[in-house]
């Protein structure tokens, strides 16, 4: 029976930024939780994540620059992964002060994505995708 031959590079670093897509995960999303990225090598590989800022009060500040970004960030990303003893560690957590950004994950397969958005952040979540 034939195999399905996926090259490791594509497995292992997020391809030219002009072949990824944004795909949707449904929902808005506010306060804290997890996200399991999916991968799929036979439909889609998950490099990392996008989001649009839905609603930010308006107590928040905006500053305008280019691009405009929001002070204090809002939204903070950390991404978990499981090392060969089983135990589980949060990587790469970052705050992400600008709007529809890219954030892609250092290292491949994480176990799943943690977010945080400040209170009364609204926002859509995408997975970067091949």
């Amino acid at each position: 029976m034939p195999g399905i031959s996926i090259p490791i590079i594509d497995q292992l670093t997020h391809p030219s930024f002009g072949l990824i897509t944004r795909v949707p995960i449904g929902g808005t999303f506010s306060g804290s939780g997890t996200l399991a990225p999916p991968q799929n090598p036979l439909v889609a590989l998950t490099y990392g994540i996008s989001w649009s800022f839905f609603t930010v009060p308006v107590h928040y500040g905006r500053i305008l620059a280019n691009p405009d970004g929001f002070e204090p960030p809002l939204l903070q990303l950390g991404v978990d992964y499981n090392d060969l003893g089983g135990h589980t560690f949060t990587s790469q957590i970052e705050w992400q002060p600008y709007d529809g950004s890219y954030y892609f994950w250092n290292e491949p397969f994480p176990a799943s994505l943690r977010y945080h958005l400040l209170p009364g952040v609204v926002a859509t979540f995408y997975w970067l995708q091949t």
